[in-house]
């Protein structure tokens, strides 16, 4: 009974969340039929053609390339490290940094096998249209993590108290032995029982459900199907196994809103205008004619085919020709308007490349600025980007690897004590631009007090917080002890040093270098 009144709970909650799904249905089509057509679920039909509304192709390449440059920017080849809080204190960052490299390591390296780029490219394109959805579940021992990209019109969102997704749900028919691979001890009912053995490649519809539990602070997962009304496979998690991210968001809503739906309006009007080109193309190829109403010339008899004669009744004179040909469309100012509005779709979806090598010389000035602009199109949504796809990724990448015994520890990300450094292509230029300040003062103290220059800097300590912000290895960056080792070994030197000026000239170098041994750490003297 407890199990029936669990799942009655969670059909009531989808039920909710299915009514802010069908009041966004109208743009989501409008993406779909515009910007991302085969993104669209394959739930009304396989082979269709998709692009049957679309007259121009700007908007599907630039949402592709969209998606390729969010990966570039947001992903790279290293996204993230994981780093000591910025409160605790300078020994126990030194002690702790290295774990949480290693446990870095571990994680990206679960990411690196093409699965996860491929699946984020899918969710871009998603995304591009406002919102996307990653399911990443445990894999077997040649994929700890298995990432799977579900089209945004198969889920239905729930939102939160605080603008945060408490609820996924996740309908897809599948044939029952998909099911049953997928969830190989799932306890199945008598009539799913009954189609596994009699006919297990029939397709039902399956739910794949789960749920944020604030008493446990838990996730709860229910894989549950109509036929039997019954949850076949549950499972609670410590982290979400849903990446949900939302490009923008309008507050009050729960899905997300992208540059495709910033620059629909343009979308639709180019869409339109290469129509009207289209149109007018023909025209010109075949051309409208005027008939004069004179019992004649019968356009419905009259075949338009090379060789062809017409009858009419003048071909001029003063009443002039009976059929005459309407004057051509201009099709040059249709061109103007459909180069302005590819701009303005390319613009807004941030296809903007750099000029090729052949192309005219530009400007460095110019070139600096297409690159700083390009730098900074996500800027708007960095924020929202890390904390809805890096940061959660990070979390169930943990658990993954703490629950099959790849890590033996797995440290929480309050961001406070632990916390995820983004190292992206676009997080690193972000860190460098705020590191500059930082290096222009130790450069202009420098400067301007030379030796007492340390007096003012710290200046060790300084450029290590420096290469910590950049994302520079732990590994690469000298640690107190080691930094003490190496002043010892220079006070060893220079006093070896002077012993030597004290033996004189020509005192014996032999005993010159036993005693410079002696001195150092480790040397024959400490004994």
């Amino acid at each position: 009974m407890a199990e029936n009144g669990t799942l009655q709970r969670i059909k009531k909650r989808r039920k909710n969340a299915r009514k802010e799904y069908d009041d966004f249905a109208p743009m989501r089509d409008e993406a779909f039929d515009y910007a991302i057509p085969y993104r669209k679920s394959a739930r009304d039909g396989k082979g269709q053609e998709r692009v049957d509304k679309a007259f121009d192709q700007t908007a599907v390449v630039s949402a592709f390339r969209f998606a390729g440059k969010l990966w570039q920017d947001l992903i790279g080849e290293d996204m993230f490290t994981l780093a000591p809080g910025d409160l605790l204190d300078k020994e126990t960052k030194e002690a702790l940094a290295p774990q949480l490299q290693s446990i870095s390591t571990v994680c990206l390296g679960m990411v690196s096998n093409g699965d996860f780029d491929n699946a984020f490219i899918e969710m871009g394109l998603d995304l591009s249209a406002g919102t996307g959805a990653m399911l990443i579940l445990e894999g077997d021992r040649d994929r700890p993590a298995r990432f799977a990209t579900v089209p945004i019109d198969e889920v239905f969102l729930e939102g939160g108290a605080y603008g945060d997704v408490t609820g996924i749900f996740w309908g897809r028919k599948w044939s029952v032995r998909s099911i049953r691979e997928a969830f190989k001890d799932a306890k199945f009912g008598s009539k799913l029982a009954d189609l596994e053995k009699q006919d297990p490649e029939k397709e039902v519809e399956f739910n794949q459900d789960c749920v944020y539990d604030p008493d446990a602070k838990r996730w709860r997962f229910y894989a549950w199907s109509d036929q039997d009304d019954k949850i076949v496979w549950q499972k609670a998690y410590r982290t979400c196994p849903w990446l949900t991210p939302r490009y923008f968001r309008v507050p009050g809503e729960t899905y997300g809103r992208g540059p495709v739906n910033l620059a629909m309006a343009s979308i639709k009007t180019l869409n339109t205008a290469q129509r009207l080109t289209l149109q007018a193309a023909a025209i010109a190829l075949l051309g409208i004619y005027t008939a004069v109403n004179d019992g004649v010339f019968n356009p419905d008899l009259a075949a338009i085919e090379p060789g062809a004669f017409w009858s009419v009744a003048r071909n001029g004179g003063v009443l002039g020709p009976s059929v005459q040909k309407f004057p051509e469309p201009r099709l040059d100012l249709n061109n103007i308007v459909l180069n302005d509005l590819r701009m303005g779709v390319q613009t807004t979806l941030m296809d903007q490349a750099l000029p090729p090598d052949g192309a005219a010389v530009r400007s460095a000035t110019e070139i600096l600025e297409r690159v700083k602009r390009l730098a900074s199109d996500h800027t708007g949504a960095f924020g929202r980007l890390v904390s809805e796809i890096i940061v959660p990724l990070v979390r169930r990448l943990i658990e993954i690897a703490y629950n099959k015994g790849m890590i033996t520890n797995a440290p929480e990300i309050d961001q406070i004590l632990v916390k995820v450094k983004i190292t992206s292509p676009l997080a690193t230029a972000r860190s460098a631009e705020k590191m500059q300040k930082l290096v222009q003062w130790i450069e202009m103290v420098m400067a301007i007090l030379q030796q007492d220059a340390r007096k003012v800097v710290k200046l060790i300590d300084a450029l290590v917080h420096v290469g910590r912000e950049m994302g520079v290895p732990v590994e690469l960056i000298v640690t107190e002890d080691e930094r003490k080792q190496m002043e010892e070994q220079e006070k060893a030197m220079a006093l070896a040093q002077a012993a030597a000026a004290a033996l004189g000239a020509n005192g014996d170098v032999s005993a010159v270098q036993q005693l410079a041994g002696g001195m150092m750490p480790g040397g024959m003297g400490a004994a």
